[in-house]
């Protein structure tokens, strides 16, 4: 029995490559690619609309018609080639670099190319020396980049909603204008930014207002602290060490209490001394009165006692002159007399004790005036000391009436001064927010109309639209791109999505993770280099690595185990190879995107890095001799 070539090949198992010596099989792993690759498509079709799908659907037909018509033409079974699904991986990684809104017979050419010049002319899967994927995208751009750049979709949220299916297969297949549809999505991402714009506005407004609330409340503060200040500035001890002025009503009081106790205490004294006036004034005169009584009752006595001196004297005289023989006769007849001379003598004594007493009187009415006189020194001593008293009451008044007024000053410009700081702070927070509005709604415009003027009839990719800037050199003068905001926030998203792609490859195994680590380390340094250097010629790091299909070819294009490098080593070299050469022809080249042409470049150089890279051979080098 002989055994056809194809059967032979079958039964021995002799197969093209990829040979990976696990349970993975080579169904499994396009299986797993395509999963992987749902993410993606999911962003694309909210994004970009229904056109992702459709391209997606029409390439894959494309894809698996001509796998059929190769198996026919080679006499192979058509069921074994309907399981393969790697004509879909291509179909659907086709799809995703294509216009969402590009004609149908465009997209039939392009898959077409790339499965039957590209693969199948070279031997089929695992037999073809470039990406067939990436060799469909630049047939497409170089044959027809009029058509190419004319039905981009600039993304935003929501666009599903507008080119619907129905919609998009009019522009597909019935030749529908897919300007309509691309207007239509650009008034949606207008009116997505204003909105945005509008809630940023908001939101920077809001806190305006908030800050202009806290500096009101910190003027406040501060003034009432400043008032406080000055109120126990001006505060001054009074002559009975405490303090002689309180803030407002208490000054008030405070003053008016000591004026009226000055007045009370002048009041008193003057009483006081009239009172003591009017009393030494009366003792005086009852002295007088007392002296004068005295005086007459003495001039009485005198001269009664004088009158009873001068009688006794006579009767003695007689007694003398008479003679002798009339002794006993006057005897008898002097004894009456003799006592009442005696009388009288007792009573003159009584009158020189009378007059003593008088005169003691007399001394004790000078001492008593001396000691009116001195009364009244006293007197007047008191009445002085009174008016010193009064006096510096009246200072003391005075004093307090000048500080409450002080203090009433310096508390009405302390609230001047605090309305004044008030009234600054908030004519300060209302130009504060005016200027931030007016900021916000320059930049929101500058932005709005940069990301529409800039594609507002191609359609065009932000790569395409700074590609005038680039030739330039006036790339550092257009806005950096905002992937928050509606128009880039789909190449974020999809950026992402491509990461979770990858990370999925890479948990399955069918990756490694060093071969896309490499390839964005290379376009992430080359492009911080050469933005740092000349950025008047070249975007940021985070732009080269959304934009375009850098995350795309990090994680589904460079790592095509067909395609690539069959060594570890050559595989990292070639990925950073490719990652240089895509961020310099970026810059320099005549195309937006890059990413195709450096990985065509690359697969070019993949057998070199094979030969240059090379295994050692088994038994040769282990050890010395090897098995020589």
């Amino acid at each position: 029995m002989q055994i056809s070539v194809q059967s032979a090949k079958q039964n021995l198992g002799i197969e093209p490559a990829p040979h990976l010596h696990c349970q993975m099989s080579t169904t499994r792993i396009m299986m797993t690619v395509i999963v992987s690759l749902i993410p993606a498509v999911g962003v694309m079709t909210y994004f970009f609309g229904s056109g992702t799908l459709i391209q997606f659907i029409i390439a894959s037909i494309t894809a698996i018609a001509c796998q059929v018509l190769t198996a026919l033409m080679r006499n192979r079974r058509i069921k074994h080639v309907l399981r393969d699904p790697s004509g879909v991986v291509t179909a659907l990684l086709l799809a995703l670099t294509l216009p969402p809104l590009l004609p149908w017979y465009f997209t039939v050419m392009a898959t077409a190319f790339a499965m039957l010049l590209v693969r199948e002319c070279f031997g089929g899967l695992g037999m073809n020396i470039f990406n067939p994927a990436m060799s469909g995208f630049i047939f497409l751009v170089i044959s027809a980049p009029g058509i190419f750049y004319s039905t981009w979709v600039s993304p935003t949220p929501g666009a599903m909603y507008v080119a619907t299916p129905s919609r998009t297969l009019d522009v597909v297949f019935a030749g529908a204008d897919p300007q309509v549809l691309i207007k239509e999505i650009k008034d949606l991402n207008r009116q997505n930014e204003y909105e945005v714009s509008h809630s940023m506005a908001q939101i920077s407004q809001d806190r305006a207002q908030a800050e202009a609330q806290k500096q009101k409340e910190t003027a406040a503060s501060d003034a009432a602290a400043a008032s406080d200040a000055d109120a126990d500035k001006i505060k001054s001890p009074d002559a009975n060490g405490q303090d002689s002025t309180e803030p407002n009503n208490e000054n008030t009081s405070l003053a008016d209490e000591a004026t009226a106790a000055a007045d009370t205490d002048s009041t008193e004294a003057n009483v006081e001394t009239t009172a003591d006036t009017e009393s030494t004034e009366a003792d005086v005169t009852t002295t007088a009165d007392e002296a004068a009584v005295t005086e007459d009752t003495a001039t009485a006595d005198d001269v009664a006692a004088t009158e009873d001196t001068a009688t006794a004297d006579d009767v003695a005289a007689t007694e003398d002159t008479a003679p002798a023989n009339d002794v006993a006769a006057s005897q008898e007849t002097a004894a009456p007399v003799q006592e009442a001379a005696t009388e009288d003598n007792a009573a003159s004594d009584e009158a020189v004790n009378t007059q003593d007493e008088v005169a003691n009187d007399a001394a004790m009415a000078a001492s008593a005036a001396e000691d009116n006189e001195t009364a009244q020194d006293e007197s007047k001593l008191e009445a002085t000391s009174a008016e010193v008293q009064i006096a510096k009451a009246n200072d003391v008044a005075k004093d307090v009436a000048t500080a409450k007024n002080e203090n009433a000053a310096k508390v009405g410009q302390s609230v001047h001064m605090q309305d004044e700081i008030i009234a600054n702070a908030h004519d300060t927070s209302n130009e504060l927010m005016i200027r931030e509005q007016e900021r916000l709604q320059e930049q929101a415009t500058i932005a709005i109309e940069g990301r529409f003027t800039a594609d507002a009839l191609t359609g065009a990719t932000f790569l395409e639209s700074i590609k005038t800037s680039r030739k330039a050199e006036t790339v550092e003068s257009v806005p950096h791109v905002d992937f928050t905001g509606p128009s880039f926030m789909a190449y974020a998203w999809l950026g992402g999505a491509y990461v979770l792609g990858g990370l999925i490859l890479i948990f399955t195994g069918c990756i490694r993770f060093q071969v896309p680590l490499a390839f964005l380390g290379a376009v992430a340094a080359t492009a911080a280099i050469w933005h740092h250097y000349d950025p008047a010629l070249s975007i940021t790091t985070v732009e080269h690595l959304l934009m375009g299909g850098t995350m795309l070819g990090a994680f589904y294009i460079i790592t095509d185990p067909v395609t690539t490098c069959g060594t570890f080593k050559g595989r990292i070299i070639l990925s950073a190879f490719i990652g240089v050469l895509a961020v310099i022809m970026r810059i320099n080249g005549s195309y937006s995107d890059s990413i195709a042409f450096a990985v065509m470049l690359g697969n070019c150089l993949a057998p070199l890095m094979d030969v240059m890279t090379k295994r050692r051979p088994f038994g040769i080098g282990y050890r010395t001799g090897g098995l020589d």
